[in-house]
């Protein structure tokens, strides 16, 4: 845990932000990635949080290796009860890990609990099988077993 002073993380929100030219209202799916990187390392606030911030990188990062392998175009939307699924239900951390892929609520409210990298446009709904965090584990220990030989 790093514990930082209210005006610590008012400095650090507002430097990140600079450095990687973001706006309260990002134009696209990069801009969101960035706003959200700045959001998440300035607001974490340890274990004692909702969610630890190791989690939500390593979902994001199983979510990413799964979208590069299995899915096509650069726009997606998902069904935010199926990434909520893959870590419990835990629908902080789910959120957490889906602004890291630079997506969005749709805010359809005749619509499901919907997101997207692209809302308001027409993209490829993704839904995510229930082993890939399993699997990004897997190749992330494999990685790591023939680093170290």
């Amino acid at each position: 845990m790093i514990d930082l002073t209210p005006a610590q993380r008012a400095k650090l929100y507002l430097a990140m932000r600079e450095s990687l030219a973001v706006t309260d209202e990002p134009q696209d799916r990069h801009a969101s990635q960035r706003l959200a990187l700045c959001d998440l390392v300035t607001n974490f606030t340890g274990d004692a949080g909702s969610f630890a911030l190791h989690e939500v990188f390593g979902l994001a990062d199983a979510l990413d290796h799964y979208l590069t392998e299995h899915a096509e175009g650069p726009d997606f939307g998902f069904n935010f009860a199926n990434i909520a699924r893959l870590v419990g239900g835990d629908r902080d951390t789910a959120k957490a890990a889906l602004r890291l892929l630079g997506a969005r609520p749709t805010f359809d409210p005749n619509g499901q609990d919907d997101w997207s990298t692209a809302p308001g446009q027409k993209v490829v709904s993704v839904r995510f099988p229930r082993g890939v965090l399993v699997e990004q584990v897997r190749l992330e220990l494999e990685e790591a077993e023939a680093f170290a030989a």
